[in-house]
């Protein structure tokens, strides 16, 4: 292999990292609308917060994936523990923002497919999250 096209895959790389980074941001506001939509809580305003104590996120509360890493899962105001979850849906985002730029390449077809796929994921998290809270029930209609 030569220096150009080490140069080359060392590129590709780096645009693959940095769609990973754009994806998992993207998937990170997505938890957001996970949990609020269901709760009927605005997620186009207000703050981002631990939802145990309440306490009002920082930025560096809120770098996807590495702060919950840095942060060993926990608040870093009450010490209650975050969910796994959180870096799971992110992690997805970050996945899908490569898949998809991998199979369309970097062109406008990848966009749609990757706003398909954050719309799947949402959907499959609150069905989830209502299965679950009914104890398995499989009924999906509204009380």
């Amino acid at each position: 292999m030569d220096w150009l096209q080490f140069s080359i895959i060392l590129a590709r790389v780096f645009i693959e990292i940095i769609f990973f980074a754009i994806g998992a941001s993207i998937f990170s506001f997505l938890n957001v609308v996970i949990y609020r939509l269901p709760r009927h809580m605005q997620f186009s305003l207000g703050h981002s917060m631990c939802t145990t104590c309440g306490h009002e996120l920082t930025m560096r509360d809120m770098i996807p994936i590495l702060s919950w890493l840095k942060l060993r899962g926990k608040c870093r105001y009450c010490g209650a523990r975050i969910s796994a979850r959180y870096t799971i849906v992110e992690t997805l985002g970050g996945c899908f923002a490569v898949l998809w730029t991998l199979v369309f390449g970097i062109k406008w077809p990848a966009i749609p497919a990757f706003l398909a796929s954050g719309v799947v994921t949402v959907v499959v998290y609150i069905l989830y999250d209502k299965l679950r809270s009914r104890g398995g029930d499989s009924t999906l209609h509204s009380e």
